[in-house]
């Protein structure tokens, strides 16, 4: 993007948010818009916080079309009621995240805790829920607590990145749609499964009922495919496109996870990758597993193309307790880096 067209933007941005906040742009042409509070009522009082983004609806709505993502760093947000408060005149995500690939468990409210995946695994860049027909409009993190070091959840403008991949990968996405198999045991069958080397969860846990009538109603308002097996365990799974077309700006995106549903080395490590190949074979079904709707996997070639893709266009900076970031799902991926000590990054979907 040329110099004038980013001074362009964050112009328009500083007219539209006015007085009273800094606006800066750290990473030149990419996300995010970067938000200050100048006014000290701005930086010491939630109430004027929360009011100043319903004034502001308008232009945080056309900055996330225009930057991707928005970051409030230095604004009094103490606790999960403030980040909820904060945000509260949004609509919540009306499916929930039943049903979704991350372990996480609820806080407080529409609040959810980022993840459970252990600290030492990298998440990749990804946008949410994009194994579903349908996903959030928007994603909220509110850092509560940094991590002593690393754990920044990392972020990329998907916006050219489709037409940066390989001739042939491209095609293939825009050929064949993805196909996403989730496979959870029961907790009434204890087997090798349960070691937590593998991650395998149960669908007792993860849907937090005991009640099947209940999660078929959940997959079947998801779009998802199922059966059930004589051990017990479920099979869901749904068949969606791997690209999309915004449906505000018109961009055809990649939108999809299939990089980031592979227990490959570069992410999980390469003993716990090991582990599972050693385990699992080729027939045993695994916790979950993505392919293209014509049987194909990713290959190792493919799948290194978009990892380094996304590689080359990650952007991380470090949290800080209070920060909120909100993201435009569809033009905005995100990750995390592996990280040492606690670490509390909460989240909200957003209609």
């Amino acid at each position: 993007m040329a110099s004038a067209t980013i001074s362009s933007r964050l112009d328009k941005a500083r007219a539209q948010f006015g007085a009273g906040v800094r606006l800066s742009e750290p990473f030149p042409g990419n996300p995010p818009l970067w938000i200050e509070p100048l006014d000290d009522s701005l930086r010491g009082d939630f109430a004027v916080a929360r009011h100043w983004i319903v004034e502001h609806r308008e232009a945080i709505e056309q900055a996330l079309l225009t930057f991707g993502a928005i970051v409030w760093r230095g604004f009094p947000i103490a606790s999960s009621e403030h980040f909820a408060g904060l945000l509260d005149q949004f609509e919540p995500y009306a499916q929930g995240y039943a049903g979704g690939t991350s372990d996480r468990k609820v806080v407080t409210g529409n609040v959810m805790e980022a993840t459970r995946t252990p600290p030492e695994v990298t998440i990749p860049l990804h946008q949410e829920m994009s194994y579903m027909p349908s996903g959030p409009r928007l994603v909220a993190f509110y850092c509560r607590e940094p991590s002593l070091t690393g754990g920044e959840t990392v972020i990329c403008d998907m916006r050219g990145l489709l037409e940066a991949l390989p001739d042939p990968l491209r095609a293939k996405l825009t050929t064949h749609d993805v196909e996403y198999v989730r496979n959870m045991r029961s907790e009434a069958v204890d087997d090798w499964r349960a070691e937590a080397v593998y991650r395998h969860p149960t669908w007792q846990y993860r849907f937090e009922t005991g009640d099947p009538a209940t999660i078929e109603v959940l997959l079947k308002e998801r779009g998802a495919e199922f059966e059930r097996h004589g051990d017990g365990s479920l099979s869901f799974w749904t068949r969606v496109p791997g690209i999309t077309t915004h449906p505000v700006t018109g961009d055809l995106l990649y939108f999809n996870q299939m990089n980031s549903q592979v227990q490959h080395p570069l992410t999980i490590g390469e003993e716990r990758a090991a582990a599972i190949d050693a385990a699992y074979g080729t027939i045993t079904p695994r916790a979950y597993s993505v392919r293209f709707s014509n049987g194909e996997a990713l290959s190792e070639a493919e799948f290194m193309a978009i990892h380094g893709t996304f590689e080359a266009r990650k952007i991380a900076f470090p949290w800080e307790a209070g920060d909120v970031m909100l993201l435009e799902n569809r033009l905005t991926g995100h990750g995390r880096n592996p990280y040492t000590g606690p670490r509390d990054i909460q989240v909200m979907l957003i209609q």
